[in-house]
């Protein structure tokens, strides 16, 4: 049985394609977040990579001393050598071991290499 419009009241119609149109808006939403929030480190310089795998090896070892290690190095290169965002990515990194989040951390670090395989 079709609803007419009456009295300024929504026809059947009418609701089904907003439910329609707004669950596509929201599915097209969820997807974009999703890809957006998954899109990893994409390429780094050679150096970051350096860092990303001892910072891995760290991190798998739960070895402050290699974070010590890591940070003295770190602290001895250059802004130039480093590109501000991979050295923020870094930092942020060690930050998480030093938390005691080393599984997390190792991930990232792990994430970081494997994106250099995709790009």
């Amino acid at each position: 049985m079709e609803m007419t419009k009456t009295s300024g009241k929504t026809t059947g119609k009418s609701k089904s394609l907003t439910v329609f149109l707004f669950t596509g808006v929201a599915g097209v939403l969820i997807t974009l977040c999703f890809f957006w929030l998954n899109r990893g480190y994409g390429e780094v310089s050679p150096l970051t990579y350096q860092y990303s795998k001892a910072l891995y090896s760290a991190c798998l070892n739960r070895s402050t001393s290699h974070l010590d290690q890591v940070e003295q190095l770190l602290s001895k290169a250059d802004a130039e050598s480093l590109p501000t965002k991979e050295r923020q990515w870094i930092d942020d990194i060690i930050v998480e071991a030093r938390d005691g989040d080393w599984q997390s951390a190792a991930k990232k670090a792990r994430r970081m290499m494997e994106d250099q395989v995709r790009y």
